[in-house]
């Protein structure tokens, strides 16, 4: 197939969909916000000097290149058009007047963005209105977009590299109780959806009682990174915890490893794709209530489920996988076992490449 995708080029997921579909041989174009260099795929940069952290205001000009987006469709000539992010690609293209495409709604422009006003609720009604085919990365988020249209959605996990994200990237050995560190942490943005600061309250309650030898790793960037260097230092744990900023895919891997848990206490979220890279890396979970973790997980099995905004709930899962051997080895056999069944990439890829074919544009 020629697929032409709608996103943004710089989007680490979109890297991701081209880099697979590039390798089964179809010919991926991209058309972007934002510029970017995809391997194997043409990236048609449609510049409207618009920072992609700017204004709601800003962004209109988003959907102004309609007439842009469509020439550009046309010279392209794919078989098939996926926008993803339903309220800026997909409003642009909904907009344009083009017709018989698949949209990909992602999570923010279905949690976040129709809550804004009544005009972006009924931009967002539009966009999933005017698409041929809708996806969902996740059961959770259909459910979500249901309160804004009464369309089905096929199921599209973005699925993880197992030949990446596996327990062999670890190099630690495992955790023997008093001969090591217990190194626990996350990988996510740091801002408030994703409960960073429950985090750094379970770990200085723990650090308190004294009984468990701790070890913190926080990788990520965000708005709130400076407050949580300032809550880590107010509790007392700034020399247990280290603050890994950007890491590449390959070091995720081997962060999620290297962990005997990692913690995933979001308070909003789409999909877990996090919670399913440690799983793959055999590491244990704990995440908190949210139906996009718990679909991401085998709750009870490959993960702890706790309440959200519960720091002390966190301790005393954290307790559990350090005190209980055969409670961390049960976590980790169900973890690789149920991302292998569900999320592998491949599968999940080989699932929306069908579905693809199935929506391909007809003469």
């Amino acid at each position: 197939m020629k697929i032409c995708f709608l996103g943004s080029a710089n989007s680490a997921h979109m890297v991701k969909w081209c880099n697979w579909f590039n390798a089964r041989g179809h010919e991926v174009h991209v058309i972007s916000f934002t510029p970017g260099d995809i391997a194997g795929a043409r990236v048609h940069l449609i510049d409207l000097g618009v920072d992609a952290e700017g204004s709601d205001m800003g962004k209109l000009k988003y959907l102004l290149s309609g007439k842009r987006i469509k020439r550009l469709i046309q010279d392209i000539r794919p078989d098939v058009v996926n926008a993803h992010y339903a309220t800026s690609y997909g409003a642009a293209l909904a907009l344009s007047g083009f017709k018989g495409y698949v949209l990909s709604v992602w999570g923010s422009d279905i949690y976040d963005f129709p809550k804004k006003s009544p005009l972006h609720k009924a931009l967002l009604k539009y966009s999933l209105k005017k698409a041929g085919t809708l996806f969902s990365t996740s059961r959770a988020m259909a459910v979500e977009a249901a309160k804004y249209t009464d369309r089905a959605f096929e199921i599209t996990p973005f699925g993880v590299d197992m030949s990446l994200f596996n327990p062999n990237k670890r190099s630690r050995p495992d955790t023997a109780k008093d001969q090591q560190d217990f190194v626990l942490g996350t990988v996510k943005g740091l801002s408030d959806k994703y409960g960073i600061a429950y985090i750094l309250e379970a770990v200085a309650a723990l650090k308190k009682e004294g009984q468990i030898p701790l070890r913190l790793r926080i990788a990520g960037r965000g708005p709130k990174e400076q407050e949580y260097r300032e809550l880590a230092e107010k509790l007392g744990i700034s020399d247990i915890t280290s603050w890994l900023g950007f890491i590449t895919q390959q070091q995720a891997a081997e962060e999620w490893a290297n962990m005997d848990a990692a913690i995933i206490p979001s308070i909003q979220e789409s999909f877990g794709v996090s919670a399913v890279e440690a799983q793959a890396c055999g590491t244990p979970v704990i995440i908190s209530d949210i139906p996009g973790l718990m679909e991401a997980t085998n709750p009870g099995k490959s993960s702890i489920v706790v309440g959200r905004f519960q720091s002390v709930e966190i301790a005393e899962a954290l307790k559990k996988i350090y005190h209980d051997g055969d409670l961390h080895r049960s976590m980790k056999e169900h973890g690789l076992a149920y991302v292998h069944e569900h999320y592998e990439l491949n599968k999940c890829f080989l699932h929306i490449e069908a579905l693809l074919e199935k929506a391909a544009i007809k003469d």
